[in-house]
């Protein structure tokens, strides 16, 4: 009932400063109304009330747009940014296909393990306090660990503010204490199996698809974010874990491919020390083969390597401290020295002693010095200019304290990620363009998803989606570049010959001689 600037023939401004409308318009062969918004009263209630907010919305939306245009011409990634709303619309609207039978089978067997560990939860409470105790209660939480079980409190800090809370963090700090143990397991373990419950039994659409709202603008670092849809069905696809990717399948005819990025962050950190700070060691340690092996070899040296690259993985793969191995110790006390992760922050996090995380990080910054370099530019970056900017030209005003050790990590881990959804995003952007015979179907951070008819050429395929990421950074001699690593399937959970065997293995190079096995809900 109201009008769209776009659709008035004339417009004028009145005396308030608001665009209104000069000539009638017609819509459908119905004269719509004009409202001279500089009479209007405030208090009075007009029947076009809803219509009359949302046209003055639009106004006072194209006013900011002109005022935006005149600035300048809109840098190259906002003009990206409004390029992805085409693909990224594609997948919304497609969405991707739910085998029924999984997901009741996954809704049956994690309520069935629920009431197991509710059981089980109650049997350890009525031993400590005679009565039962809810999982997801942080006031009962409280009460039965601090008074009854006599636990000391368990504060945290959630950006500058202490709470006694009952999140994740502190129950894994009460994990601390031995005769805490059992119970914070299983209250971890419900807490999951209920998260995961709730995704199962997120409203599928009636096609039998489940779909996502994706913002392209939804985050500082380019990142998409997502949710349910417009119609409130679908569920955030970017948080479904691995246990729940089975029931994702291919269209009939069709087949999956998934790709990500290999290294992508650790690689971004090595290009960007070696640009600013001409240290090149991490960058080329990501270029060797086996980052993680090379960064537990510097990190304990004592372990007799052998510079053979197959023992020395054996050695990296023995266990260090209780299911983790040195390997995996590396990949995690390395990701977080890259962004300046702090040893006691570490060390909780990886439930190790805080000597150890210093000793890791003493030798880490030894052995790739441009990385705190990197972290010192940074900080001076945010000392006379509060911004950064990333090497595809995202720009970021940090409003929090320069001297805030908080901000400092922001700004530090800002433009890796930046990067690395840039990086994706492009090749997401490539593969809508140039490959018309493919389906986009999801993106999830560092990965993207895709169907492909199986009466194609797979090779053919796989290796023009994988060419798509040939997007090097040159200089000085140096190279950035971030290879895609693909998986092909018939769904979307990890191929495994027993339980999963149209799952996605990893491509290599050839024709995959796999035949889809006809999904069970078909079969019934």
């Amino acid at each position: 009932f109201f009008f769209f600037q776009a659709e008035a023939g004339i417009r004028d401004r009145d005396v308030t400063g608001v665009q209104t409308c000069a000539l009638p318009i017609l819509r459908n062969g119905v004269l719509m109304p004009i409202i001279d918004t500089s009479t209007l009263q405030e208090g009075i209630v007009l029947a076009e009330n809803e219509q009359l907010y949302n046209g003055l919305d639009c106004c006072i939306t194209h006013e900011v747009l002109d005022a935006i245009r005149a600035i300048g011409p809109a840098p190259r990634i906002y003009n990206f940014t409004r390029a992805l709303q085409a693909p990224v619309m594609d997948m919304m609207q497609r969405g991707f296909r739910i085998d029924t039978y999984e997901r009741q089978k996954g809704i049956a067997h994690l309520s069935d393990e629920i009431q197991r560990l509710t059981g089980l939860l109650n049997r350890f409470a009525y031993a400590v306090w005679d009565k039962p105790l809810k999982a997801n209660s942080p006031k009962m939480l409280q009460e039965f660990f601090f008074q009854h079980m006599r636990i000391p409190e368990i504060w945290t800090s959630k950006k500058g503010e202490r709470k006694l809370s009952m999140d994740r963090e502190a129950l894994e700090k009460l994990d601390n204490y031995f005769h805490a143990r059992p119970m914070v397991a299983t209250i971890l373990a419900i807490r999951d199996a209920v998260k995961q419950l709730s995704v199962l039994n997120t409203e599928v659409d009636n096609d039998g698809r489940m779909r996502t709202s994706y913002n392209v603008a939804g985050t500082e670092t380019g990142r998409f974010s997502s949710s349910t849809n417009a119609f409130g069905t679908g569920t955030n696809l970017q948080n479904i874990t691995s246990s729940l990717r089975k029931m994702f399948v291919a269209d009939p005819g069709y087949k999956l491919c998934g790709i990500d990025l290999e290294q992508a962050e650790s690689r971004e950190v090595g290009w960007l020390s070696g640009t600013i700070c001409n240290d090149w060691s991490y960058l080329d340690a990501c270029y060797s083969g086996d980052l993680h092996t090379l960064v537990a070899r510097t990190a304990w040296p004592e372990l007799g390597w052998t510079d053979d690259p197959k023992r020395d993985r054996a050695i990296a793969d023995t266990p260090f401290y209780r299911h983790l191995t040195y390997r995996d110790m590396a990949k995690k006390l390395g990701h977080g020295s890259n962004y300046r992760g702090l040893p006691p922050t570490m060390a909780r996090h990886a439930k190790l002693p805080v000597a150890v995380a210093e000793q890791f990080q003493s030798r880490y910054f030894e052995r790739f010095a441009g990385i705190p370099k990197w972290h010192r530019w940074v900080a001076q970056q945010l000392q006379t200019s509060n911004r950064i900017i990333t090497p595809f030209g995202r720009e970021r005003t940090f409003f929090g304290r320069a001297n805030d050790d908080a901000t400092l990590r922001e700004a530090i881990a800002f433009s890796p990620q930046s990067a690395t959804a840039e990086r994706l995003n492009l090749v997401l952007w490539r593969v809508w363009k140039y490959m018309p015979q493919v389906q986009l179907i999801a993106q999830v951070h560092d990965a993207l998803y895709f169907q492909y008819p199986e009466h194609l050429n797979e090779v053919d395929i796989i290796a023009e989606a994988l060419s798509h990421f040939d997007l090097a950074f040159e200089k000085d001699g140096h190279k950035l570049v971030v290879p895609g690593e693909a998986k092909v399937g018939w769904n979307w959970g990890n191929f495994d010959p027993d339980s999963n065997p149209d799952g996605l293995a990893k491509w290599k190079n050839k024709k995959d001689e796999r035949r889809r096995t006809p999904l069970l809900s078909q079969k019934l």
